[in-house]
């Protein structure tokens, strides 16, 4: 709506400028037009001498209106047509140069200026005939309201599209929390396709979802083979554990009985019936025997504190995934407010750029253009305003401006 109206106003008040200059009588050969046309200050005669090279070229019209001539000196001109000044130039050379003629033709006319409220202010080039709206056209039309107007169109399209990449991340993010949720409580993953919000396409809210299912999916993966590797190691350790135990208990039974056989060797030796080498010979097995039981020892305390660690590992694992997902989802709930406060303050800008275009459209609805004129008069410049018919003379400025039912409120500059 807004900008349909925008291209209204345009259409209306450009069409009309250039219309009506279309519209306009097609200008006289300027033979017919030199004949009426009195020289202004600032426009350039072009005359030819014939016979008299010398006397030919382009005389700039000064501030006083003359022409500084050769011979001559300086030839009053303004106001006075392009005949009346060959006359002049031919009888004042007539004493001086007989049967000489010189003829007079305008080579340039002095610019006019047009300013205000159009959009290409400047100067341009004087056409006898030239009306104020012919030259509004040339300006290019009215500037402030069309381009309030298309830049609020503009402002309010890149809020829009922010506000909607805003809903997509915030989708993501709920996304990911549930995810996280599941994680942290052994659940399985699900989100609800139904819940999309603002989101205008459901395609891309599936991906998201199946992009955040396959994480998940992924990384209960890799935890459920992390944790079938450390109860296979646990085993492993357990079985190991009960071997040296098993084997711990036969060397001490064997142990007893070398402890038996020493002591029995001890008695026959003090009686006579044994000799001493066979009790060196069993209190060096009996030696033995305590080394491998404090070596088995050793390994049966090496094998108990693996297993402590594999399961210490295990009940890490669960705590580990359960931190991660906990610290993960602080993070991103504190994004999700983020995004709230954002989109909350996009909302509001939003409804004050509509508002704010409202307000130029129903401005451009009642604005009118006034036109005025800046000209010199007896040596002073007066402003006078004008209508959009009224004919231009060279070296005019034109000024536009907008203004509503008050005269004294200028519209361009109204906020």
């Amino acid at each position: 709506m807004l900008k349909h109206h925008s291209r209204r106003v345009k259409t209306f008040i450009l069409g009309t400028a250039i219309s009506t200059c279309f519209l306009l009588p097609l200008p006289q050969q300027s033979s017919a037009q030199d004949e009426s046309y009195k020289v202004a200050e600032g426009d350039t005669l072009s005359i030819t001498v014939y016979g008299d090279a010398g006397l030919s070229g382009a005389f700039p019209v000064g501030p006083g209106g003359t022409i500084g001539y050769p011979i001559l000196g300086n030839i009053p001109v303004e106001g006075h047509t392009l005949d009346e000044i060959s006359d002049q130039i031919n009888t004042g050379l007539k004493p001086h140069i007989p049967n000489l003629s010189a003829a007079v033709a305008i080579k340039e006319y002095a610019p006019v200026f047009i300013m205000g409220d159009v959009q290409k202010p400047g100067k341009f080039e004087f056409r006898p005939g030239m009306i104020a709206l012919e030259l509004f056209a040339l300006g290019g039309g009215l500037r402030e309201p069309t381009v309030q107007t298309d830049t609020s169109g503009v402002q309010l399209i890149n809020v829009q599209q922010e506000y909607e990449d805003l809903t997509l991340q915030l989708l993501s993010l709920d996304v990911k929390r549930v995810r996280l949720e599941a994680e942290f409580n052994d659940k399985p993953f699900d989100y609800p396709i139904t819940n999309q919000g603002a989101l205008r396409d459901p395609a891309t809210l599936q991906s998201i979802v199946d992009s955040e299912r396959n994480l998940y999916q992924q990384r209960l993966t890799v935890m459920q083979s992390d944790r079938t590797n450390l109860q296979d190691q646990r085993q492993n350790f357990a079985e190991e554990i009960d071997m040296l135990n098993k084997s711990t208990d036969l060397r001490n039974q064997q142990f007893d009985l070398l402890k038996l056989d020493v002591d029995a060797s001890q008695g026959l030796v003090t009686r006579g019936a044994a000799s001493e080498s066979v009790l060196r010979e069993r209190k060096r097995e009996l030696l033995q025997m305590n080394q491998q039981l404090l070596e088995f020892g050793s390994y049966l305390a090496r094998a108990k504190q693996s297993k402590n660690e594999v399961e210490r590992r295990l009940q890490d694992l669960d705590s580990k995934r359960k931190g991660d997902a906990v610290t993960e989802l602080r993070q991103v709930n504190l994004d999700m407010l983020r995004i709230r406060k954002k989109m909350e303050y996009n909302v509001q800008v939003m409804a004050e750029i509509s508002a704010a275009a409202r307000r130029v459209t129903d401005r451009s609805k009642i604005i009118q253009t006034e036109f005025s004129v800046v000209r010199l008069t007896d040596g002073q410049y007066e402003e006078t305003t004008i209508d959009e018919h009224t004919q231009v003379q060279p070296g005019d400025l034109i000024r536009v401006r907008l203004v509503g039912p008050d005269p004294t409120i200028t519209v361009g500059s109204a906020k």
